[in-house]
């Protein structure tokens, strides 16, 4: 009888520390994945910089035609899939709007929606106030 619990034991503590190992490395490569998106918005600025400077001759703009599928969302870090989540949702919101659902300051979500557009996942409009919604060739099925 002993030696069944004794067995048990050992693979509970082994199944512990896998999963702590794995949530570990998982926050690792959420930081990493983090550092990634924003040495991006730094290229993204410093590629509007050029295009202001250069006047006449502006540097064509990338467009980044991101399809965003499970992967792709869950790359993001959780604090913009928050916002992306809230946007399939509403479809169309102002940073306000977003920030209703999701319960966090409009700054953060305007900072977020600012972010995912600048990498591609969103577009913006100014009509009387800033709305972000997905472009159409973007927008996943819902179901």
């Amino acid at each position: 009888m002993l030696d069944m619990a004794e067995k048990k034991e050992p693979t509970r503590w082994n199944l512990k520390l896998l999963l702590s190992k794995l949530v570990d490395e998982l926050g690792q490569v959420n930081e990493k994945l983090d550092s990634l998106i924003a040495l991006n918005g730094e290229i993204l600025k410093i590629h509007e910089r050029f295009q202001q400077k250069s006047g006449d001759e502006a540097i064509p703009r990338i467009e980044p035609h991101l399809e965003p599928d499970v992967m792709s969302l869950l790359s993001l870090p959780a604090s913009l899939r928050k916002t992306v989540m809230v946007l399939y949702k509403l479809d169309k919101a102002t940073a306000e709007g977003i920030s209703k659902e999701t319960k966090r300051l409009r700054a953060v979500e305007s900072a977020a929606a600012n972010q995912l557009a600048r990498m591609g996942y969103l577009k913006k409009k100014r009509d009387g106030e800033v709305f972000f919604f997905f472009n159409d060739s973007m927008k996943l099925e819902k179901k």
